[in-house]
C-alpha cells in the first residue's frame, strides 16, 4: 500500500473540505500524475473525484488503465469497469451503462453492486419494478447494506407499500434518529391522509435541521388541516433560509389570505415575481386573488405579462378579459374571451363568463 500516495490524498480532502478548492485539486493533480501506475491508489482517485462531481475527470483515470488492463488483476480491473459504469449513469450514458452492466451481470452472478446499479441504472429509466427486482437482488447478497435497505424502502413507499418501507427502515441502525427517514415516513403519513400525524414529524425533523424539505412538508400539512398561523410560520421561516423555493409562496399567500390578511397576502406574491422566477405559475395563483379585490388595472398589466413569457397562452385573452368587463367595457370583454376560446381549451370559467355576458347585452 502506497502510504505516501494516500497521506497526500487526505490532504487535498482537508484542503477541499476547508474550501482551499484550487489548492486541493492541485494536490490532487499532483497525486495523479507521481502515482499514475498505482491502480489501487488511481481507484481511490477515480472515487475522490467521484463524489466531488468531476466525472471527466475520473472517467480518463478509468480510461488510462484500458491501456493497461493486462497487468491488472482480475479484481482491479473489475472494479475499474464498476466505476466506469457508475459515471457513464452520472453522464446520462444509460445505453453503454446498460450494455455493460448485463455482460457484468453473468460473469459476476454473485456480486451485489453489480445488482445495485442495475436497480440504480432502471430506476433512473423510470421503471421502479424492474429496479426493486434488482435491488431485492442485491440485498439479498449484501443484507448489511444499509444503502441498498434505504432506497428499496424508498421505493416501497412511493408504490404505495407504506408497510413494506416501514419494515425496510427499521432493519437500519439508529433508524429513529435519521432526518432523510424523519422525513419519508411523515411523508407516508400524508399519503395515507394521516395529516395531523404527519404534520407532527415534518415539525419534529424541522427542529432537528431546519432543512427545506422539512419546513415546506409542515406548511402544507397545517394548511390542509386549516391552522392556517402554524402554517403561515412554517413558511415564512422557509422562505427566510431560501428565498428561491418558488412551491413556498403561494401557499403562505393563501394562509394569509384565509385568515383575511389580503395586503400580506399580494405582498407576497410581489416578492416572488421580483425573482423572476417560475412566473407563469405565480401569475395563476396571484391574478385570481387581483380579482377578488377588483384591482383591474393592475390585472391588464400583468396579463401582458404572461403573453410575454407565452404568446399563445389563452389566459392572456382571459385575464384582459376580465380586467375589461371589470371596468365595465363588455365589447372589449367579449372579444377577449372570444381569443380565448379560439384554440378551444378551457380557460378557468371562460365560457360561463362569455356566455352570461352575451346574455346581460341583450
Amino acid at each position: 500500500m502506497n502510504t505516501d500516495g494516500y497521506t497526500k490524498v487526505e490532504r487535498a480532502m482537508m484542503l477541499l473540505e476547508a474550501g482551499d478548492i484550487e489548492n486541493g485539486l492541485t494536490e490532487l493533480a499532483s497525486v495523479r500524475g507521481e502515482y499514475k501506475h498505482d491502480a489501487e491508489l488511481m481507484l481511490e482517485l477515480i472515487s475522490v473525484y467521484h463524489e466531488l462531481g468531476h466525472g471527466e475527470e475520473a472517467l480518463s483515470i478509468v480510461e488510462e488503465f484500458d491501456r493497461q488492463s493486462d497487468r491488472l488483476d482480475p479484481e482491479t480491473r473489475f472494479n475499474m469497469e464498476l466505476y466506469r459504469v457508475s459515471l457513464y449513469m452520472d453522464m446520462d450514458r444509460l445505453e453503454e451503462s446498460a450494455s455493460m452492466l448485463m455482460d457484468m451481470k453473468e460473469e459476476h452472478p454473485d456480486d451485489p453492486r453489480v445488482f445495485a446499479l442495475l436497480g440504480e441504472l432502471y430506476l433512473m429509466e423510470g421503471l421502479e419494478e424492474v429496479a426493486i427486482r434488482y435491488l431485492e437482488r442485491a440485498e439479498e447478497l449484501d443484507p448489511d447494506n444499509e444503502e441498498i435497505s434505504y432506497l428499496l424502502g424508498r421505493l416501497y413507499a412511493e408504490q404505495g407499500a407504506g408497510d413494506r418501507a416501514l419494515e425496510k427502515w427499521q432493519q437500519l441502525e439508529n433508524f429513529e434518529e435519521d432526518e432523510q427517514i424523519g422525513l419519508e415516513i411523515a411523508r407516508l403519513a400524508a399519503q395515507s391522509g394521516e395529516f395531523e400525524k404527519a404534520a407532527a414529524l415534518f415539525e419534529q425533523a424541522a427542529e432537528q435541521n431546519e432543512q427545506t424539505e422539512a419546513l415546506y412538508g409542515a406548511g402544507v400539512m397545517r394548511s390542509q388541516l386549516g391552522q392556517w398561523q402554524a402554517a403561515i410560520r412554517h413558511l415564512a421561516r422557509l422562505i427566510d433560509l431560501d428565498a428561491e423555493y418558488m412551491a413556498a409562496y403561494p401557499l403562505l399567500a393563501d394562509a394569509l389570505w384565509q385568515l383575511g390578511m389580503q395586503e400580506q397576502a399580494l405582498a407576497v406574491y410581489e416578492q416572488a415575481l421580483g425573482l423572476h422566477i417560475e412566473e407563469e405559475k405565480l401569475l395563476d395563483g396571484y391574478l385570481p386573488l387581483l380579482a377578488e379585490v377588483e384591482q383591474w388595472r393592475k390585472i391588464d398589466t400583468l396579463a401582458s405579462r404572461l403573453r410575454e413569457i407565452d404568446e399563445d397562452n389563452p389566459a392572456y385573452w382571459y385575464w384582459k378579459g376580465r380586467a375589461a368587463e371589470g371596468v365595465g367595457d363588455t365589447e372589449e370583454a367579449l372579444a377577449c374571451y372570444e381569443e380565448a376560446m379560439a384554440e378551444g381549451e378551457s380557460v378557468y370559467d371562460v365560457r360561463d363568463r362569455y356566455e352570461q355576458l352575451s346574455v346581460s347585452r341583450l
